[in-house]
């Protein structure tokens, strides 16, 4: 397993300091909010991307294994009108080449807001939306991750793990896979047994807390520890919090997260 931490984490004007925090502690992986590094229209410039990507590479050792917050600023609905939906295929199919370009093998799809189903909407439209832009995404060396989200964060479309689980075998796409997320789990109160047999559809690991708050050590993280290390997990878990003010506390969940994931 390789170890990775997600730029939301921290302001910009640390950006330095974390990553060299990373290097010494030896991660792997930055994962990035892509209007954290090109606030504007970042899809729009994937030469810039390359260059951004190599030079990380070059100076720390870091892949990009994961973009979130890939619709960011969007206000089309996954189930509204079809011109909102072919909208939002068009646009995801920008994120994927953004991804290709980092060399990015994951883009978490949680966008909340924009995934609300009305009460009587066929699934089939979720279906067939997810596997068009799976397969866009395989035919591109990358994978779209399917992250549950609790109804905490104002959505009522895949809430739990077992259900984005489903919907990933329905869709089958090979671009199309599961964002564990442990903040969702937490705060559903799910246990890893549900993933018994399903291990495969992992693509993507978030050691998060709900709402995102800073992460506390706690027996799910060791028992996933000893779930991925099982089935031979060798891809990235990565960190998720919201922006930290403190570095230390910072830094403290850094060397938690290390240690036990990063060997």
């Amino acid at each position: 397993m390789k170890v990775s931490i997600s730029n939301i984490g921290w302001s910009e004007e640390n950006d330095l300091k974390v990553y060299k925090k990373m290097e010494e502690m030896g991660f792997k992986g930055l994962e990035i909010a892509p209007t954290r590094i090109f606030p504007e229209k970042p899809y729009d410039k994937l030469d810039e991307a390359k260059k951004w990507a190599k030079k990380i590479e070059t100076t720390y050792g870091f892949e990009i294994p994961s973009i979130q917050s890939i619709w960011y600023g969007r206000n089309e609905k996954l189930f509204g009108i079809e011109e909102d939906r072919i909208a939002l295929v068009d646009y995801t199919k920008k994120a994927i080449d953004f991804a290709e370009a980092l060399g990015c093998r994951n883009l978490v799809f949680w966008c909340p807001r924009n995934r609300n189903m009305p009460e009587g909407t066929d699934e089939n439209i979720a279906i067939e939306f997810f596997k068009t832009i799976g397969d866009y995404a395989a035919e591109h060396d990358t994978v779209i991750g399917m992250e549950a989200n609790p109804p905490m964060y104002n959505t009522n479309f895949i809430n739990n793990t077992r259900a984005a689980l489903d919907l990933i075998e329905k869709v089958c796409s090979t671009g199309f896979k599961l964002n564990l997320d442990l903040g969702t789990m937490i705060e559903n109160g799910e246990d890893l047994s549900m993933l018994n047999g399903r291990e495969c559809l992992i693509n993507h690991v978030h050691i998060s807390e709900p709402g995102l708050k800073p992460i506390k050590r706690r027996n799910i993280y060791e028992e996933l520890h000893e779930m991925l290390t099982n089935r031979g997990y060798d891809g990235f878990v990565s960190i998720e919090v919201g922006k930290q003010e403190s570095m230390e506390k910072l830094v403290e969940m850094m060397k938690y997260v290390r240690e036990l994931f990063g060997g």
